[in-house]
């Protein structure tokens, strides 16, 4: 790309936001964004370009707004040269700045996806040396905008409803359904169980705790799996320990052997979590570790009670 960029004072009615840009919603922290121009002035200038009489943003839509909220007649314009095509164009949107500190996590797994698509679905490695992110990073949100309806995911996403990490597990959880008890997809239909799921997680009756395993598809009957989808308020934790209660009856295996194993799964569940992506998502995360700690307690306190009274078989 030619160097033709230069700095200009622009009228702010020919200032035009991109309509590529991810960022639906350019008056978050806006008073903040105001508030910094009026005591400081323009610390950073926005960047845009030129397309006929008027300037299209590429980096800078919330200080734009903050200044069209002040009423401001002029704004400083770093003028660079114009994309080559739709696809630079998004490609530019979100990396003349670099750091995109304050995107929402929405706005992060989009234009992951989109830089996905335009160098060609290359592999999640390339991808992530591309877009200087780790694989760890790029590769859950390719995945999830691949996978979902993104009318789906869109607003819970924003709101925090829904999680990176949920929705990737929910994937992994969906599909261990369909190697496992295909019978039940084909009967209730992948959408209909998807939808039933996304629902169950926004109302906090499945949290990421849930889905990190697949015991309950493991354990559960086709009937105990459809009744849990079934009850929209039944939470996943509550099916489990109730598959979990039924399953020393079938196991095959003593009581103490069949107790050891609860507890051996319900700690490899603890064992296996990883950091959580924000304040209230760790709040649901203990909230689960407090209930499996329960559970752990309770079958150590049956086990001590039946080693006590019963002679092992």
């Amino acid at each position: 790309m030619k160097n033709t960029s230069k700095l200009i004072m622009a009228d702010i009615k020919d200032v035009i936001p991109n309509p590529f840009n991810p960022r639906t919603n350019n008056a978050i922290k806006t008073e903040e964004i105001q508030r910094v121009i009026k005591e400081k002035g323009w610390e950073v200038p926005i960047t845009c370009y030129q397309k006929g009489s008027q300037y299209i943003i590429l980096s800078g839509h919330r200080r734009w707004y903050a200044a069209k909220r002040l009423a401001q007649k002029k704004l400083p314009v770093y003028l660079v040269e114009a994309p080559a095509s739709i696809e630079e164009e998004q490609e530019r949107l979100g990396s003349v700045q670099g750091g995109k500190s304050d995107w929402t996590v929405y706005e992060w797994a989009k234009h992951t996806y989109e830089m996905w698509i335009y160098w060609d679905k290359c592999s999640f490695n390339e991808l992530a040396r591309k877009m200087n992110r780790s694989c760890a990073f790029v590769s859950p949100r390719v995945k999830i905008f691949s996978y979902y309806p993104h009318s789906e995911i869109e607003d819970k996403l924003k709101s925090g409803k829904y999680s990176i990490s949920g929705l990737s597990y929910l994937i992994k959880w969906l599909d261990s359904l369909s190697r496992l008890k295909p019978e039940i997809v084909e009967h209730l239909t992948t959408d209909m169980i998807r939808t039933t799921m996304l629902s169950k997680i926004e109302k906090g009756l499945v949290g990421i705790l849930d889905l990190k395993s697949d015991l309950f598809i493991h354990q559960a009957s086709n009937k105990q799996i459809s009744d849990f989808l079934m009850n929209s308020n039944k939470k996943l934790s509550d099916a489990f320990l109730e598959v979990s209660k039924d399953s020393i009856k079938y196991r095959g295996k003593s009581k103490i052997k069949a107790q050891l194993h609860e507890i051996d799964n319900a700690n490899d569940i603890i064992k296996r979590l990883s950091p959580p992506e924000s304040a209230k998502e760790l709040k649901k995360m203990q909230h689960m570790i407090d209930e499996y700690n329960h559970k752990l307690l309770r079958l150590k306190e049956d086990l001590r009670t039946y080693m006590n009274n019963e002679t092992p078989l």
